[in-house]
């Protein structure tokens, strides 16, 4: 039951529904992908039915009670249901009441067999009053929501009220569900304080001020109104950490993703805050807009992301959580609300749910945790820390004796001093990742700031494994604003507050004021200067070198002497910037970051930087020479190139280094690779190479590669040796320019994904014997003139397999075949895609095959009939099969999904359709919507980025080409059609 994830709790009567309605309903919903929990298929043997099933329901963002005739004669339906009011008062849970054959007045009212089954309960005595007082508002509750009511709705198949219930699911689950803690606690009259509010005078733009102080629960109570109300609105955006984002990466940012959450597409961005708030203005003001704004700490963020309120439209909802009221004040908020601490009995249960998984101690425990409860006075911030920590420590009565001891010397007003007890927790090296997190890498990389932590000797790895009961374990460091302020705090607390004997500098002016002393100061270790113009200042070596102890220095990106990660990103520097002279003394210097240098037209010399492990140069535009003393970097694993666009050639030297394991090269204007060509000793290998390459050239030692990504190159030939790639599982030659593949491929024993997407240049005739080991091949071409055999492919589960024949001009032009006979022997198939025009019918052997689920036919021209659908397949998708007028699907029983455009079928029931199917859509026509929209299928089926390019030369093609039969499918409204290419925008004139 851990880590089970469910967005769905379904709670049914089993002896009534589970072999039936609930049944059909749980896999249909499962089928749309949708996670979905019924007791009698999850539970584990020998568990205890009542807190699994709770914790269950806890954890959904959905739950839909099944209400049978005897539902409610089930106690633990009952209880199911009670706990499912609570998550929804309690956290915006969503309900969706189901009134199978059953009066939802008898629900409501407990009349009739609600009624009599509640009398046996009580008069059995089968549980307390409270609980059955609960059972009975629930109830009352849930049976008085909006459902869906199968004796007396408008349609009472059941096959189509299942169709209803799942696409109501699937449009729930898209409105951006914000997580909030799993042991909520206390919210219930905040909310409802929140939502009185939001709910006068209903025809203004409501604007509710959510403040008070770090840690105490802003947030949380905020995204619990979010989620409870985001369903009635269509355009929703959620803005975290607004005063970090916006000090990080500028309020334009934030304006730029505010515009694109509730235009719901990219924006191509703005230039400055004034321009963003004319578009916001602009944009939507006759948007009913929901908007959620959090950590704001400035007026200023409010009037660029907000700007005057009456632009948005009317019943507009925005809520704001600050902890510094008076700018709410500033900007003119009326409603505002001060989120306090806990009550003692709040409090306990929070505690409990952290260390017990329960919302109450037991009784052994009840005196030490209403002890430790009162040091936490009411802070949930406080509390999750204490609980974790005794989570973790175990149940020892003497264990906790001594926290308890310690925490009520560490008893001092204020947050800090109460946070202080797990910072002593720490060793010291923990102590000092803490600190360093606190003060400079909050939101930074870990896999980059590791490198200066392993140089210092301070156990990384482990640190930040420990550091994870106060951090969120992801890529990105993560630190609460409590702990990272109670960080800052110890670090001036262990200088006396003295600038000079601070061992950490976050702050531009003081760093900047310690610098231009040029004074010796030995406990200095890390620095961080924030520069839009750093040519008024002079900084001598003299300056650094009384910095002896100095590891880490944020100087617009500059950094030196005993530093491991210098991170120049986004800076003028350019080759012979004089500074490089001084970063030679950087002999511990692990990671160099250059991206975005637009002045960078040459490589500095690495010839001092020896320890250099991973090197990032990407996104210089301007940058077209790598230095050749790059050759001895001989520790270098990482080099990456991507977005280069003025590169054309790489350095012989660059053959040289022994350690590399990645080299990214994309979008570079690289045309040939040195003859050295060769990577040893991969041991996580994913290499992205742009070049060509000449038929014969060596690979040489990628005998370790994992992944050879060739997309979107110059390349026409493969080479004989790239059978030496025994270890590579993925090959991707998309949107490339072969003329021919090796036969060698065959011995690519452990090959398990091909791509081969050719552009109209190449001319590949034939392909050669692919190995056996394929999983996932994927082929659009226009130049295969032999039919392939993949008989051999006996492992194959996806197979996108389109030819777009050159020069059809009418419908004679195509000569008709049949469809190949290896398709049969593919018997492990899952998903099938078959863009073939020239086929006329589907082969006899294609319907045996197994365990095919999804079919896919994408202008078959030639089409004509298909014969015999395997019954196993779910999902059917026929797009430009202008020949095909009948389609039998009367005996696939399992068919969930079936699109049809740019065909005549004729035969198929509307009827039938909508009773069985949970998605269908048949329409004669083929507009560019219907187009893309049977695009995107096509790859989400085969777990592809979507090559919108190729889609729109598909369509290009049988326009150009005038084939009668698809000629009528598209209206000239679509006759330009623009998309984007790897450099600007293209267009391309579909009718002449």
């Amino acid at each position: 039951m851990e880590g089970c994830g469910y967005e769905v709790f379904l709670s049914f009567r089993g002896p009534d529904t589970r072999m039936a309605f609930t049944d059909r309903l749980y896999a249909r919903l499962t089928d749309a992908g949708v996670r979905t929990y019924r007791d009698d298929e999850d539970l584990r043997v020998g568990e205890e039915i009542g807190p699994n099933l709770l914790g269950t329901i806890e954890q959904s963002k959905i739950s839909i009670p099944i209400f049978s005739k005897n539902y409610a004669s089930s106690k633990w339906c009952l209880k199911e249901l009670a706990q499912m009011v609570e998550c929804w008062k309690r956290k915006g849970q969503v309900i969706m009441p189901i009134f199978y054959y059953v009066e939802p007045s008898e629900v409501r009212y407990q009349t009739g067999g609600y009624g009599e089954a509640l009398l046996v309960h009580e008069n059995k005595k089968r549980v307390d009053d409270e609980s059955f007082r609960k059972w009975r508002a629930a109830l009352s509750e849930v049976g008085g929501l909006k459902g869906w009511d199968i004796e007396n709705g408008a349609n009472r198949h059941e096959g189509q009220l299942i169709k209803e219930v799942v696409t109501k699911v699937l449009s729930e689950l898209k409105k951006g569900y914000l997580v909030v803690s799993d042991f909520l606690v206390g919210a219930d009259e905040s909310v409802k304080e929140v939502e009185r509010m939001l709910g006068t005078n209903s025809d203004d733009v409501k604007i509710v001020g959510i403040h008070g102080m770090g840690g105490i629960g802003k947030t949380t109570l905020a995204k619990v109104v979010y989620n409870k109300f985001s369903r009635d609105f269509t355009d929703c955006c959620f803005l975290a950490d607004v005063r970090e984002t916006s000090h990080s990466k500028g309020i334009v940012f934030l304006q730029t993703q505010l515009i694109s959450n509730l235009s719901k597409k990219a924006h191509p961005g703005i230039n400055s805050k004034d321009e963003g708030i004319m578009a916001i203005e602009e944009r939507f003001s006759s948007k009913k807009v929901l908007i959620l704004l959090d950590d704001v700490d400035e007026k200023d963020q409010l009037t660029a992301l907000l700007g005057r309120r009456s632009r948005f439209d009317l019943g507009s909802w925005i809520l704001i959580t600050t902890r510094k009221v008076n700018v709410l004040r500033e900007f003119g908020v009326k409603l505002t609300y001060l989120v306090g601490g806990l009550d003692p009995k709040r409090s306990l249960q929070l505690f409990s749910m952290h260390v017990f998984r329960s919302d109450h101690p037991p009784i052994e425990k009840t005196e030490q945790s209403r002890e430790i409860v009162k040091i936490a006075d009411g802070l949930p911030l406080i509390l999750e820390v204490m609980g974790s920590t005794l989570s973790i420590c175990g149940q020892k009565k003497e264990m906790w004796d001594d926290y308890l001891v310690k925490w009520k010397k560490g008893h001092i007003e204020g947050i800090g001093s109460k946070l202080m007890i797990s910072y002593e927790e720490l060793d010291s090296c923990q102590r000092q990742i803490f600190l360093d997190i606190a003060c400079f890498f909050n939101g930074c990389d870990k896999n980059i700031v590791i490198y200066m932590w392993r140089d210092c000797g301070l156990c990384p790895i482990q640190g930040l494994e420990v550091l994870q009961l106060i951090m969120h374990p992801q890529p990105e460091l993560w630190m609460h604003d409590q702990l990272k302020d109670l960080g800052r705090e110890i670090v001036s607390h262990e200088s006396g507050d003295e600038l000079d004997k601070q061992s950490r500098l976050w702050n531009h002016n003081d760093a900047l004021e310690m610098l231009l002393r040029e004074k010796r100061n030995a406990k200095l270790e890390a620095v961080c200067l924030e520069f839009e113009d750093w040519s008024q200042y002079c900084f001598t070596l003299e300056g650094f070198a009384a910095l002896p102890n100095l590891r880490f220095l944020q100087l617009s990106k500059f950094s030196l002497s005993n530093l491991v990660i210098l991170d120049f990103s986004g800076s003028k520097l350019t080759h012979d910037w004089d500074g490089w002279r001084h970063i030679k003394r950087a002999k511990k210097l692990k990671v160099l970051n250059l991206s975005r240098c637009k002045h960078l037209s040459k490589t500095p010399d690495f010839s001092g930087l020896l320890t250099l492990e991973r090197l990032i140069i990407e996104d210089c535009r301007k940058l077209a020479e790598i230095d050749s003393s790059i050759g001895q970097l001989k520790h270098l694993e990482y080099l990456n190139l991507n977005f280069c666009y003025s590169l054309y050639h790489l350095p012989k030297e660059l053959g040289t280094l022994p350690a590399l394991t990645e080299l990214l090269l994309d979008g570079t204007s690289i045309k040939r690779l040195p003859d050295w060509w060769g990577i040893e000793n991969m041991e996580s290998p994913h290499v992205h190479i742009s070049p060509s390459s000449k038929a014969g050239d060596s690979l040489n030692c990628l005998t370790s590669l994992l992944k050879l990504s060739l997309n979107y190159t110059h390349i026409t030939h493969l080479p004989d040796s790239i059978k030496e790639l025994r270890s590579l599982t993925e090959l991707d030659l998309s949107n490339s320019k072969l003329i021919e593949l090796p036969d060698s491929m065959e011995s690519l024993e452990n090959l398990k994904a091909l791509k081969l997407f050719l552009l109209p240049e190449s001319t590949v005739p034939a392909l050669p014997k692919l190995p056996e080991s394929l999983t996932s091949l994927a082929i659009i071409s226009n130049a295969l003139t032999v039919d392939p055999d993949l008989s051999n492919l006996i492992n194959l589960k996806l197979l996108l397999f389109i030819i777009m024949e050159p020069e059809i001009s009418s419908e004679s032009d195509l000569v008709q075949v049949p469809m190949p006979r290896w398709i049969g022997k593919l018997s492990k198939l899952e998903v099938l895609t078959l863009g073939l025009p020239n086929i006329t019918n589907l082969s006899p052997e294609f319907g045996t095959l197994p365990y095919l689920k999804t079919l896919q036919l994408f202008s078959c021209c030639a089409l004509e009939r298909i014969s015999q659908i395997p019954s196993t397949v779910t999902k059917l998708h026929i797009g430009i099969c202008p020949l095909l007028t009948t389609l039998d699907i009367s005996y696939l029983k399992n068919l969930s999904e079936l699109y049809v455009f740019g065909s005549s079928i004729e035969d198929i029931s509307e009827r039938a359709l909508s009773e069985d199917l949970l998605e269908w859509k048949i329409s004669k026509d083929c507009g560019y919507n219907l187009a893309r929209t049977f695009g995107k299928m096509m790859w989400e089926q085969h777990g592809l980025e979507e090559p919108m390019s190729f889609f729109l030369y598909c369509l290009k093609h049988l326009r150009y080409n005038r084939f009668p039969n698809v000629y009528e499918l598209f209206p000239n409204s679509y006759a330009t059609i623009f998309f984007p290419l790897e450099e600007g925008i293209c267009h391309h004139t579909l009718l002449t």
